[in-house]
């Protein structure tokens, strides 16, 4: 019975003496350093909240980086190795901060059906999944993974980037020439092009092909049926020649002072300009003013509190480069 006593406890130590070995291990930077190379993932570089970001890590975000810009190379010089680990250790750091943040299976499956909604239909989905080896389990998982760390980082910068209508109204006030709208044209065109580079004879057809057109246009003949027949801007013909509204300087000087003569409704003679020949219908002339404070409050706000989230982003990755403990220098 004392032999059978002494055998368990000894079995039990061992057991807790090689529990204690394995926690020593996994705790103990040379032996996850060694192991790494071991496992062919390289040196530990960093370790964040006991998990080890490896250059193996490093090399694949690197490369899919490279994929994703179309760029070849052989190497990435240390500094851009640093802001890849940089950028792991946030990852990281988030992810394991984000792990406690509650999601409903309603975000869940609205995030989910979004992805889905851009495949033709459930076939195609389906196929992409599977050429992605990715179960519906494993991608729900990825999912809720990115939503719970969309969620923390919301509410660890929210306060940061929340705009008053104070600070909306003084950057009104500072940039107001911003805000000045110039006047503006919306006229419709029939055009026969004839840049610089076209031979004088093709030039000369054409100028006797728009004289054409205004005569028909004077005859009373339909202005859109007529840009629909003959006009060469392919991006206007189909629509009546619409040319939409647009400021002055965006439209050589010949082509704006045709249209300044004429009034709203009213058709130009042809006209030629470095671009070609043209004959213009103008809608109206919306004059040049001043876009008041209710105006443009909420495109403000929206500008303004993008310029806060990007700072209050680069200090919150700042803040996570604290949770590493950096091991290996480049």
């Amino acid at each position: 019975m004392m032999r059978a006593a002494a055998i368990w406890i000894g079995t039990a130590v061992s057991c807790i003496a090689g529990i204690a070995c394995a926690e020593l291990a996994a705790h103990s930077i040379t032996v996850r350093d060694q192991l790494g190379i071991i496992c062919g993932r390289g040196h530990l570089l960093a370790l964040v909240r006991d998990r080890g970001i490896y250059q193996a890590d490093v090399d694949r975000l690197l490369h899919e980086s490279d994929y994703a810009s179309d760029i070849e190379r052989n190497g990435a010089a240390d500094i851009e190795r640093r802001a890849t680990v940089n950028k792991l250790i946030a990852n990281v750091a988030t992810r394991s901060f984000a792990s406690s943040e509650k999601i409903s299976d309603a975000q869940l499956k609205h995030e989910i059906d979004l992805l889905s909604f851009q495949f033709p239909n459930a076939k195609v989905w389906e196929q992409s999944l599977n050429a992605s080896h990715l179960s519906r389990s494993a991608l729900a998982k990825l999912v809720g993974d990115d939503l719970r760390v969309r969620q923390w980082i919301s509410r660890r910068i929210g306060p940061d980037v929340d705009v008053a209508e104070d600070e909306c109204r003084r950057f009104y006030d500072s940039h107001s020439a911003d805000f000045f709208v110039p006047e503006r044209i919306h006229a419709s065109h029939i055009f026969l092009a004839a840049p610089p580079e076209t031979a004088p004879e093709t030039v000369e057809a054409k100028r006797k092909t728009i004289e054409t057109l205004s005569v028909r246009l004077n005859a009373g003949e339909d202005f859109a049926a007529l840009a629909a027949e003959s006009s060469e801007d392919e991006a206007t013909k189909l629509n009546g020649g619409d040319l939409g509204s647009f400021s002055t300087a965006r439209m050589p000087p010949d082509f704006v002072a045709a249209a300044a003569k004429v009034r709203s409704g009213d058709t130009t003679q042809p006209v030629q300009t470095r671009l070609g020949f043209h004959i213009i219908r103008l809608i109206e002339t919306v004059p040049a003013r001043q876009r008041t404070f209710d105006e443009v409050k909420s495109e403000i706000a929206i500008d303004l509190a993008n310029q806060k989230r990007t700072g209050a982003i680069r200090k919150l990755v700042v803040d996570l480069g604290a949770e590493a403990r950096y091991l290996r220098a480049f």
